[in-house]
């Protein structure tokens, strides 16, 4: 049986993977086909929920996202599994430096829900 930080942990691997190729296959298929989001981008302000809004959020990433993530902490408590990020890349081909908070929430083998929290430390010139 799966604890939730393995389950957490697998889906941020397979989230680094795909900001560096642009390949989210692996991440969406461990989500949960109802799950609930929410991340910092105008085009999908606000909670989206399912698979589908999912797969729509990761297809406006993968051409416009390379970067390297490097977990550099970890916190679980119970389902919520949280991993403080430091990215590296380039967004729409410009050089990209960022700090996230990626918060998962786990049930089973499967990704319930996922939260993202940006910070741009030295990252886009537009990012205000």
């Amino acid at each position: 049986m799966a604890t939730s930080l393995t389950t957490a942990q697998e889906a941020m691997r397979r989230w680094a993977y795909g900001a560096a190729d642009g390949d989210w296959s692996g991440l969406l298929q461990m989500l949960d086909p109802d799950v609930t989001f929410h991340v910092p981008v105008a085009e999908f302000a606000g909670v989206r929920h399912g698979a589908a809004e999912a797969a729509r959020f990761f297809g406006h990433l993968s051409p416009t996202l390379r970067a390297q993530l490097d977990v550099t902490g970890t916190l679980a408590d119970g389902d919520r599994v949280a991993f403080e990020v430091s990215v590296r890349g380039s967004w729409h081909g410009q050089p990209l430096t960022q700090a996230l908070c990626l918060v998962f929430v786990v049930d089973g083998h499967r990704i319930r829900e996922f939260r993202e929290y940006l910070a741009w430390p030295g990252g886009l010139e537009n990012a205000g």
